[in-house]
């Protein structure tokens, strides 16, 4: 990712995450029922699962809900709503977040700096961007001469990891990506270099591995262990960071799911990467799309203009130019009444192949 890039965009103009206070805060309680973002005649509202608009379409912008909370725009600010619709941070600041660990980040005057779910500032505006907060620790940016560098903020907002970087990614098993000298390498969360600068791209860890490209912008994919080890020998053209133990990988013109020992799981190749969640991955075929299980066996059949992954056992699809959701037997529980929109999709995917997991242990 570019050093001034938010590690995951939002419907709003930003992302980001969490950082600390300066003293132990009583932990806000929050109402964690499942709100689907959705949209409707160019705004944007939420509904439950059964498909029942809670929170009426009403917001030029909006998040998907995080740790009970929203980020929404209105007439211009972004504030944050609980799941009924409430607004419990007022729409004051120029851009916000999804919550992670408790914390989003918010940009007032032009810099970046963190509140809790309480709507307190716990770490002053005073970044170029931050990133998500992960294994206890974010990325954020800093001035340097002409430039910036990166470094890493605990959850007190004490910078641990002096900035050093030109570019720096979020923590994932313990471990993340920084750039140095225009490589590539993995730091540990004291700071010390474990996996030496070396990759040209170096994405985040996935059950136990990595995707790292060698040889420059048009070189060849690998994967790497935590110790660095080249497990899965760079061959492929592109590869997906891998989720449920499968990752997508490309040679020539063609995709294939491989395991974490680089062996394929199915005899069959794809148009296109396609990612498992829930045990089941949306695939193409002849233009519609259906579902497949492990096992290559296609359990939902095409019939979708479009689709993403399960997350609580619900994926959006897409039908005609509507959105609406099925369960994992293929039955629209949600019919297609609302909107297809991407950046909805996307951040969904994003959020719940990235995030999900890590906050699991903040």
């Amino acid at each position: 990712m570019k050093l001034l890039k938010l590690c995951i965009l939002l419907a709003l103009p930003a992302l980001l995450a969490c950082a600390g206070c300066q003293k132990e805060e009583k932990k806000v309680e929050l109402d964690n029922s499942l709100r689907l973002l959705v949209k409707l005649n160019g705004a944007y509202g939420y509904c439950d699962r059964g498909g029942i608009t809670i929170i009426p379409a009403q917001f030029a912008s909006a998040s998907i809900f995080s740790q009970g909370l929203a980020a929404v725009q209105v007439k211009g600010k972004n504030g944050y709503i609980d799941v009924n619709g409430k607004m419990v941070i007022p729409p004051t600041f120029e851009s916000g977040s999804i919550f992670l660990g408790n914390r989003a980040s918010v940009r007032r005057g032009g810099k970046w700096g963190y509140i809790n779910q309480e709507g307190k500032s716990v770490v002053d505006p005073e970044y170029l961007s931050t990133f998500a907060f992960t294994d206890g620790l974010a990325a954020v940016i800093v001035p340097k001469g002409s430039g910036a560098q990166a470094g890493y903020i605990d959850l007190k907002g004490k910078l641990v990891i002096k900035p050093q970087f030109e570019d720096a990614a979020q923590f994932s098993e313990g471990l993340a990506s920084v750039k140095v000298g225009g490589k590539h390498g993995y730091i540990d969360r004291s700071g010390a270099m474990v996996i030496p600068p070396q990759f040209y791209e170096a994405a985040m860890f996935r059950d136990g591995v990595a995707m790292v490209k060698i040889n420059g912008k048009f070189g060849i994919v690998g994967y790497v262990d935590r110790k660095g080890t080249m497990v899965i020998p760079p061959q492929y053209a592109e590869g997906t960071s891998f989720n449920e133990g499968v990752a997508a990988v490309r040679k020539g013109q063609s995709w294939q799911l491989i395991d974490v020992t680089g062996k394929p799981i199915i005899n069959r190749e794809f148009a296109s990467p396609t990612l498992f969640s829930q045990g089941l991955a949306p695939v193409m075929e002849k233009g519609k799309v259906g579902y497949m299980d492990k096992t290559g066996k296609m359990v939902i059949k095409p019939q979708f203009d479009a689709g993403s992954i399960f997350v609580d056992g619900l994926a959006p699809v897409k039908v005609g130019n509507n959105c609406g959701y099925i369960d994992r037997s293929g039955k629209m529980v949600i019919e297609p009444r609302f909107e297809w929109d991407q950046r909805i999709v996307d951040q969904f995917t994003h959020y719940y192949t990235h995030f999900v997991s890590e906050q699991k242990g903040n």
